[in-house]
């Protein structure tokens, strides 16, 4: 992980710098901007802001430098200044990154409201920025209404692990010895980069200060994320290197043999590939097979760091993208007796920049879930790891705030203990329930008349698979149709539109109400009653009457859906009455006054994307109880 470090030789330049022009200055924090030396770049940027105050072509990269050192007071300030300038129309993400930075404040609703913003003035829902600010908003609103878990308790230890610079890793062996990462001042000989401060192994036996742990310090690199297999007779680490500004690491191994540990060894291609960054190795027995999880940045991918699975004999194992996102996923750590995989990453939706989730494995990851506060916070909450023998006692890693720091406010993590109690399953259907609700309303989608066309039943035998099947495959008739009457620049705009809302829209309205029926079952194994609520709608076509009766086919197609769902593992929930469908049929009675309601005008009928909108079901509303 990228830690806090102040680069050498600040105070050598002060005097060098406080003569020069302000346009030097100036060029200089650009320069370290530019190769990521966001400490560097801060100080030359306060310097020529001390010259002259009114320097608006820095204030964004100015902001910027002090997100990425955590300085968010400083930052939001100067985001702001950005936005008011002459210059505020550069950087279209402003928004974005004030909104991030304004919840690590843990200013949620402010930043809500920006977030909101940014979302109304970039609608591109294929974007990344897109679909990280949407993720951001949620963690917003999952902060504004999330409680506290009362199962958990965290300690903040004290002097005898923490320092003033970052502490972070932790691990703890069968014995007790807690060994972890500090950001140690380096002694000068180092050929590092950054050689202000150098992370070294540290150990701390119990009821004893912690010590540095020179078996695997290396004075030329970072060394980090110890961890062993469970009677310590291997060791698993990283060693790293700034390289234009980004680290680059690289997983080693030692075995204990006759009473030494032997050298380290860069471990194969398997857990290295040479054009990827790998970390974070955490020793497992997964799934029948051991090996390592690790956070890697390798091709196969869906973002940028992401989760695998390596086995010493074996293929490498992508977790896949219920847990690995478009953004970073890092710091895994499985527990065999809970069979639950918890990580960080700043995509999913939390509170601050990483979060800690976890998912179980049942023949395949469950759903992902947060683990509230206490353990997370509006900073970044990262290592969560427990004793082998007890997933109760464990430690995780945060510069939230009360951490020990070395200049400013979460500047520096620090190691947190945690105990936690067998969880109260009423908790754990809270949970998933609020989770369930941020996605509604919830909506899906249908090709005119259907299901049943040129039908007055009021109910159905088809499975919403079954239509969401037959409609996908009228996308192409859809593209012609909907672009028929275009020519040139506007009909290729119009075959594009139409392809966005049938993969983003219907296809991705499917995904949803997948991934909804999931969470669904997992909340009624766990014994609670819910009631749904469902409104059905359509287009203008043909008569009021026959529109309500083919809204309350479409319901009923989403109920047989659910009722089949999973090898129908729902279907008892629905007979014993443990889960109960309302419907609130509307039929066409809030349909959008724009939609042509003219059979023979069939493009904008029935072919239009507003008239493909009205011809949906919503999942509106959730009642859970336990």
């Amino acid at each position: 992980m990228k830690k806090q470090l102040i680069t050498y030789g600040f105070c050598l330049m002060c005097s060098m710098v406080l003569s020069q022009n302000t346009s030097v200055l100036v060029d200089e924090g650009n320069y370290y901007y530019q190769t990521n030396d966001y400490f560097s770049s801060i100080f030359y940027y306060e310097l020529a802001l001390q010259k002259d105050s009114t320097l608006s072509s820095i204030f964004y990269s100015l902001a910027e430098s002090y997100r990425q050192t955590h300085q968010y007071t400083k930052a939001i300030t100067f985001y702001k200044k950005h936005l008011v300038s002459e210059r505020s129309s550069i950087h279209s993400n402003t928004d974005l990154f004030l909104g991030m930075t304004l919840k690590n404040a843990s200013a949620y609703q402010q930043a809500s409201e920006v977030l909101q913003r940014f979302l109304d003035n970039h609608l591109s829902p294929s974007d990344y920025w897109y679909r990280k600010a949407l993720m951001e908003l949620k963690g917003c609103q999952l902060a504004l209404t999330d409680t506290f878990n009362a199962n958990y308790s965290v300690t903040h230890l004290g002097d005898s692990v923490n320092s003033s610079v970052s502490d972070f890793a932790p691990f703890v062996d069968w014995q007790g010895r807690l060994y972890f990462s500090s950001m140690q001042k380096d002694d000068g000989l180092a050929k590092e980069t950054y050689i202000g401060h150098r992370s070294k192994l540290m150990v701390k036996p119990p009821s004893q200060d912690a010590k540095v742990f020179n078996v695997f310090n290396d004075m030329d690199y970072h060394i980090a994320n110890l961890s062993f297999n469970p009677d310590c007779t291997e060791a698993f680490f990283c060693k790293c290197k700034y390289n234009q500004g980004a680290l680059e690491c690289v997983i080693y191994s030692s075995k204990f043999l006759d009473g030494f540990w032997q050298n380290a060894q860069a471990l194969d291609q398997r857990f290295n590939p040479s054009d990827a960054t790998n970390t974070h190795p955490q020793w497992a027995l997964w799934n029948g097979q051991e090996g390592l999880f690790i956070s890697s940045d390798r091709t196969g991918g869906v973002g940028d760091l992401d989760i695998w699975f390596v086995p010493f004999v074996g293929y490498p194992v992508h977790l896949g993208n219920g847990i690995n996102t478009q953004g970073k996923e890092v710091t895994p750590f499985y527990h065999p007796l809970e069979e639950v995989l918890y990580f960080s990453s700043d995509f999913h939706p939390g509170y601050g920049g990483y979060d800690i989730f976890q998912s179980k494995w049942q023949k395949d990851w469950g759903l992902v879930s947060h683990l509230a506060k206490p353990i997370n916070s509006s900073a970044n909450d990262l290592y969560y790891v427990t004793q082998i023998d007890s997933p109760h006692l464990g430690y995780f890693s945060s510069n939230r705030l009360g951490s020990k720091t070395i200049s400013y406010e979460s500047c520096c993590n620090d190691i947190y203990a945690f105990e936690k109690s067998e969880p109260c399953v009423c908790v754990a259907i809270d949970s998933i329930a609020k989770k369930m609700q941020l996605n509604l309303p919830l909506s899906v989608y249908f090709h005119n008349d259907e299901p049943n066309p040129n039908t007055r039943d009021s109910t159905t035998t088809l499975n919403y698979v079954e239509t969401y099947t037959s409609y996908i495959a009228l996308k192409d008739q859809y593209v012609r149709q909907f672009s028929s009457v275009l020519a040139g620049r506007a009909k290729n705009q119009a075959q594009s539109q139409m392809r966005q809302f049938f993969d983003e829209t219907v296809s991705g309205g499917f995904e949803r109400l997948t991934a909804f029926a999931n969470r669904l079952q997992e909340i009624l194994d766990l014994g609670a009653r819910v009631e749904l609520r469902l409104k059905g709608f359509t287009s203008p076509l043909t008569d009021t009457d026959y529109n309500e009766l083919l809204a309350k086919r479409r319901i009923a197609s989403v109920t047989n859906y659910l009722s089949a769902f999973s090898d129908s593992s729902l279907y008892t929930y629905l007979q014993n009455g443990q889960l109960q469908i309302y419907e609130l049929p509307l039929g066409e009675t809030q349909v959008d006054m724009d939609v042509s309601d003219n059979p023979n005008d069939k493009r904008n009928s029935i072919y239009s994307i507003k008239a493909s909108r009205e011809r949906r079901i919503e999942i509106q509303s959730i009642a859970v109880e336990f």
